[in-house]
């Protein structure tokens, strides 16, 4: 296993980025990928610094990203205040859907189809937000202790409360077309969190709408303890998710 430190030009943002990438010993590939979505605060380095990602993942052969949300939430924030121009762009969603993926696929040898997606508090939003906007993308989603906000808790923070709202997302998967892609779901909170009643509320609402997914309480606070014991069943649904367990 190796573990890389890559930067390139991101046109969404309109500047050099970076993100880690965790590389599987055993052969060249191509792998499956999985994105790791960090929490407000931290930066594409949190993962490997603050849990045993390294460790928990090792066995597995899978290509892990760990990009750099900034304090984004992973969304759109702001277009250039000049179309010519790049000045003010904040396009972080466009960062994780198209510019990722187009520069890991030239970069390195990863599987075609479906990634899955993961990701704590901020984070957990943005794997939760975006594994529902983008079904055929990521085929498994894993949360952990995310705020997951509804379109009217948006109003006057975003640019876009609809697009924002998880809750949304969730209504318009459920109207496509029943054969089309859906993603495994699972998202789990502490007891002792204080995000929890995020989780509670989501899971009622998935529920009442009948999509599947996974809820699941442990105990615990909003803390890296917390966080890298639920690492464990994560890779491994992702990995059983992408066939490769």
């Amino acid at each position: 296993m190796s573990i890389a430190t890559v930067r390139f030009h991101s046109e969404a943002l309109g500047r050099q980025t970076t993100y880690s990438a965790i590389l599987p010993d055993g052969g060249p590939g191509p792998y499956p990928v999985l994105m790791l979505l960090h929490g407000y605060g931290d930066d594409h380095t949190a993962w490997l610094t603050s849990s045993r990602l390294a460790e928990h993942v090792s066995s597995y052969p899978l290509l892990v990203l760990l990009p750099d949300g900034g304090t984004s939430a992973y969304l759109n924030l702001r277009l250039a205040l000049d179309p010519s121009s790049s000045l003010g762009l904040q396009r972080y969603e466009d960062l994780l859907v198209r510019d990722l993926p187009d520069h890991v696929a030239r970069t390195f040898r990863v599987r075609p189809g479906p990634w899955a997606i993961g990701g704590l508090s901020m984070g957990g939003f943005g794997a939760i937000r975006l594994g529902l906007k983008y079904p055929d993308r990521f085929a498994s989603v894993w949360a952990h202790s995310g705020a997951y906000y509804s379109r009217d808790q948006m109003v006057g923070y975003y640019p876009d409360p609809d697009d924002a709202d998880v809750y949304g997302h969730a209504d318009r998967l459920m109207l496509t077309d029943a054969a089309g892609p859906r993603p495994e779901i699972t998202f789990d909170c502490g007891t002792e969190d204080d995000l929890v009643g995020h989780g509670r509320r989501l899971h009622a609402h998935l529920s009442a709408i009948g999509l599947p997914h996974r809820y699941l309480e442990e105990d615990g606070g909003h803390t890296w303890e917390y966080w890298d014991r639920q690492l464990r069943p994560a890779l491994a649904q992702h990995a059983r998710v992408l066939g490769i367990t």
